[in-house]
């Protein structure tokens, strides 16, 4: 009985081990199709231009960000630009195109939850180091083939599942919840078309969205720019 007790606890213990290390290296072939460690610490600042196509509209976007600063991005509906901005601390949006006559703040929920995606290095880098927490949930298929699914937990509680592909180690979907006015809804996220730029970062340049209450949406890359100069004042509200 004793040793069937024994044998009970060193096969957990085992498989808690075998547990952890999985997840580390998943997380480890992730960070080398994204360009390896050296180079994702040194991504500080990037430039993206796409067009957005929701509703039978195509959008061109633009997207500013500075690495654990913020975000912001600047769209072009019906000849009004519309911006919207998220920082460590707070965060903005101008809609005019739906009625918005000025900036306005954005809610402390909007703010917390964007915290994981103004993780310009990518939030599985250096995880541990951030406070994040990373489990393994299990597998998935992912436009037919099989997938890693990480829950990715910041400090501040907030979380999102990476599906990473067990065959390439790009991201492949990223469910994101957020909430607004309140209610709180999910964001699926399909990442493909994946291309290396000059400096040898690997970016997805098709994301096929599912967002409630606008339906689907496809957002195509068309110019990456890596480590631009960037004036932070941009994040200012107006």
């Amino acid at each position: 009985m004793k040793k069937m007790m024994l044998m009970a606890v060193f096969t957990a213990s085992f498989g808690l081990s075998s547990f952890a290390q999985t997840v580390d290296q998943i997380v480890q072939k992730n960070i080398i199709a994204l360009g390896g460690q050296e180079k994702l610490r040194a991504l500080k600042t990037i430039k993206m231009e796409a067009n957005v196509t929701v509703q039978g509209m195509e959008i061109p976007s633009t997207t500013i960000q500075v690495n654990d600063v913020g975000r912001r991005t600047d769209f072009k509906v019906q000849d009004m630009i519309g911006t919207e901005v998220v920082t460590k601390t707070d965060g903005w949006k101008f809609m005019p195109f739906m009625g918005q006559q000025k900036p306005e703040p954005s809610a402390a929920e909007e703010i917390r939850e964007s915290a994981l995606s103004n993780d310009l290095q990518g939030v599985v880098l250096d995880y541990a180091k951030k406070g994040y927490k990373i489990d393994l949930i299990g597998k998935d298929t992912v436009s037919g083939k099989v997938a890693h699914k990480l829950r990715i937990t910041s400090k501040e509680g907030v979380s999102m599942d990476y599906f990473v592909d067990a065959e390439s180690g790009n991201t492949v979907k990223v469910a994101s919840r957020r909430t607004v006015n309140g209610q709180q809804f999910e964001i699926i996220s399909y990442l493909s078309d994946y291309k290396r730029t000059s400096e040898g970062y690997s970016f997805p340049y098709t994301i096929n969205q599912d967002v409630p209450g606008a339906g689907p949406m496809v957002i195509k890359v068309t110019k990456i720019e890596i480590n631009p100069m960037v004036d932070q004042s941009i994040f200012k509200m107006p």
